[in-house]
């Protein structure tokens, strides 16, 4: 189609050209009927002819139109007129994310995450309408001075099979947030916007599409078998916690993705604010039952982690901090090799790919645990598990994933900050660190012994894993054997 500025479509003078893509041009145009200026997106001519395509178009644009999120752009008409296709939306003075990336590169990573946010609850609101966008991208938000953004073409792409995008010259721009199912035969719905989205946000942070290629081939490869990318291995100064809620958002397969955008949106925002939240006033009356940890300050994050695989046999040494002591104190022992069954949880929760991770890194012993959420500070995840099964095993235990090093060591502080630390049974330096003696001098974690509101507790951290455990029995002593032996 020609820049047709200046001529009159049915009803409309067309004013201004806003946009050109594969399925049509936007223009800024005057309703001459309303006496109202409004954006008026002209479909191809070729797409009039196409009965399948003008009925689902008629379809999803009603719905779309029903729509009150002030996230929305609302649809005000849609038909045919003079022989053409066309959209009437309102008109938003803005511009779209796409130029605002060319413009500027990334953004500020409170930005992105806000209009992620803001598209987000555009997405929930379409979604719990039955409407699913099916054409999530940059080209489609658009951000006024405020920062208040908009998605657009809402019943546009849910009308058009992806064979029309391809037909259309949109193969690349809208294939490089096409989520796997959509290049099989897979059931589509609304999950397929979460993957949209979470590219989008991978974009916003890093000024790049998560898989780069002219090529649809190579695209379509990608999203089907590359791992999502990190943008905090693009982009020096990313909080690393980002590239977890990239790689759920992008997961292979729906069930893995986060249930909603707002889940997505709420997790990328959490990864932002890490001051825990104030803790609740004293209950009145008698002291509480010992050896709950659901009172422990917590606070959402979410990162990615690669869990390593631990060693079920092996001797390991203790080791006071050099700043306590110098010498050090070695302990050998068989690991008791135990059958480790599939730990559950409950049926109403989401096995999400981290707290699988964090499931498998579990010791032995135990058939079911239950999320907590939010997590404990800084965690990816946290676990609640009851009665250990093995010999010795703790009466309650909680396990938490974190996302890196540091980040594990500082949950460890934090655990003893409210312990009670005594050294550990055989007067053990309490805190320690340990390590295997296959790799002497490579410290595998930290470990010291306490009272936690007065039940006996080991504390330790397994860096292997980036797991913190604690466990809490009736007597010192058989909580810390079964460390020994199990852990």
């Amino acid at each position: 189609m020609d820049d047709r500025v200046g001529t009159r479509v049915g009803p409309y003078e067309l004013t201004r050209l806003i946009g050109r893509g594969g399925m049509g041009e936007v223009y800024e145009a005057r309703d001459t009927v309303k006496d109202r200026t409004v954006a008026l997106k002209l479909l191809p001519r070729e797409l009039s002819h196409n009965p399948t395509f003008r009925a689902r178009l008629e379809r999803e644009a009603r719905s779309a139109g029903k729509l009150q999120e002030p996230h929305v752009v609302p649809i005000h008409d849609f038909g045919e007129v003079d022989g053409q296709l066309f959209v009437d939306m309102r008109l938003i003075d803005g511009v779209d994310l796409r130029s605002l990336l060319s413009r500027g590169g990334p953004l500020p990573p409170a930005r992105a995450v806000s209009i992620v946010r803001q598209i987000a609850s555009a997405l929930d609101a379409a979604h719990a309408a039955g409407v699913t966008h099916r054409d999530v991208k940059p080209e489609n938000i658009l951000v006024n001075a405020e920062d208040f953004a908009y998605l657009v073409d809402f019943g546009i792409a849910n009308a058009a099979t992806d064979e029309t995008l391809t037909e259309q010259g949109s193969a690349i721009g809208t294939f490089a947030y096409m989520a796997p199912e959509r290049f099989t035969h897979d059931h589509v719905d609304h999950r397929a916007d979460v993957y949209a989205l979470a590219c989008v946000l991978y974009e916003c942070l890093t000024g790049a599409k998560p898989f780069r290629s002219d090529s649809v081939s190579v695209l379509i490869t990608a999203h089907l078998m590359e791992p999502a990318p990190r943008p905090s291995q693009v982009l020096a100064g990313l909080p690393p916690a980002l590239d977890a809620v990239v790689a759920q958002g992008m997961a292979k397969k729906p069930e893995d993705r986060f249930r909603t955008a707002g889940e997505l949106a709420r997790a990328a925002e959490a990864t932002l604010t890490f001051a825990p939240p104030p803790p609740p006033p004293p209950a009145p009356g008698p002291a509480p039952a010992p050896a709950s940890r659901r009172g422990r300050t917590v606070a959402l994050a979410l990162a990615g982690v690669a869990v390593l695989a631990a060693a079920v046999a092996a001797t390991w040494t203790l080791r006071a901090p050099e700043a306590a002591v110098t010498s050090t104190l070695t302990i050998t022992r068989t690991v008791i090799s135990t059958p480790k069954t599939a730990v559950s949880v409950p049926a109403h929760e989401t096995v999400t790919p981290v707290l699988r991770r964090l499931l498998e890194a579990v010791p032995s012993g135990y058939r079911s645990c239950e999320p907590v959420r939010p997590p404990v500070a800084d965690a990816l995840a946290t676990v609640d598990c009851g009665q250990n099964s093995n010999p010795g095993g703790p009466e309650t235990a909680r396990y938490s994933l974190f996302p890196t090093v540091e980040a594990l060591d500082g949950g460890f502080a934090s655990a003893l900050d409210e312990d009670a630390v005594v050294d550990c049974p055989g007067g053990r330096p309490s805190p320690s660190t340990w390590d295997y003696d296959s790799t002497p001098g490579q410290t595998e974690g930290s470990v010291a012994c306490g009272n936690f509101e007065g039940s006996p507790e080991v504390v330790w951290t397994k860096s292997s894993d980036l797991m913190l455990g604690l466990a809490q029995g009736s007597d010192l002593d058989t909580v810390h054997q079964w460390w020994v032996d199990f852990v």
